[in-house]
């Protein structure tokens, strides 16, 4: 039986495979159960509507999330964003159904479970339409992606 180990990092990849490149972060994590990930990393899948609370331990000292972007750039720019307090809305949610990624780290907060460190890496999408797959430059442009995310992995966090 394998001892539960604290995370020291998080990586969390959201989005839907089902419409191309909005999947992008979901296919990060797909390759990063590939690698050999330490056991105080923990690599997980989102889904569409990631409930934050839940699936973050409390105290997680790094969060790492992954995502597609829409910031403006040209497709395939690879963004880094961190967020802080600025980027949470002070007024609690009005509804648990369909929580916000913003919504979901205010949640953490007010319960005095946040991360102590939130990384926003994602790319910008060529095309989210409905299919399966990235789109031609997107698949081009994650590994660069991947990289981003490996790079959050290395100390100091």
């Amino acid at each position: 039986m394998k001892e539960h180990v604290k995370p020291r990092v998080v990586v969390l990849g959201i989005g839907n495979p089902l419409c191309r490149d909005d999947g992008a972060g979901i296919r990060v994590i797909q390759e990063l159960w590939k690698k050999d990930i330490p056991p105080d990393i923990r690599v997980m899948d989102g889904g569409t509507s990631p409930d934050l609370p839940s699936l973050i331990e409390p105290g997680v000292p790094k969060l790492v999330i992954v995502d597609a972007l829409r910031g403006g750039k040209e497709p395939g720019y690879i963004y880094r964003l961190e967020l802080d307090e600025s980027h949470l809305s002070h007024q609690p949610p009005e509804s648990l159904h369909g929580l916000g990624l913003l919504d979901g780290l205010m949640m953490m907060k007010m319960l005095g479970t946040q991360p102590q460190k939130v990384v926003l890496t994602g790319i910008e999408p060529a095309d989210t339409s409905h299919g399966l797959g990235l789109s031609p430059l997107a698949e081009s442009r994650l590994p660069a992606l991947i990289e981003a995310v490996v790079d959050e992995l290395r100390p100091p966090y």
